[in-house]
């Protein structure tokens, strides 16, 4: 089966990136760890100060923001662990490279800068979801 998962708080251990501002960040190592065997699927944002290594290049979308068309480079990389095959899509976009580890929401909330940062976020990964047609999300 293959399961997709899109956060933007993550963890790659064979890269030793880890990106947490909280919980979630411990929820995604456990899944890492516990997951059944399977097609894991993980969607993240790339951060600036992130070194994610040498990356495969998977493919760009293009989504209108604020009714400017966005272009977003994915990035890829895969393992296996204990029976699970694991592929991490990288997002590349400037409103995500702007962003630290330390910092990786934008704040404060309403600012129209945050709205654009989200509604890229949110159309890349469904895209991402079209094309890969994950079994679960």
């Amino acid at each position: 089966q293959h399961v997709l998962t899109a956060a933007i708080e993550h963890t790659i251990p064979e890269r030793g990136v880890k990106v947490s501002a909280g919980g979630l960040g411990k929820v995604l190592d456990q899944m890492l760890k516990e997951h059944p065997k399977g097609t894991l699927s993980l969607v993240h944002p790339m951060f600036g100060d992130v070194d994610y290594g040498d990356l495969d290049k998977y493919k760009e979308f293009t989504v209108v923001v604020d009714g400017k068309p966005q272009t977003v480079v994915v990035y890829t990389l895969s393992s296996e662990f204990n029976g699970v095959h694991r592929n991490w899509y990288l997002l590349s976009h400037e409103f995500f490279q702007e962003r630290s580890k330390r910092a990786p929401y934008p704040s404060p909330m309403t600012t129209l800068r945050t709205l654009r940062y989200f509604s890229l976020w949110n159309q890349t990964v469904a895209a991402l979801l079209q094309d890969l047609q994950p079994d679960v999300y």
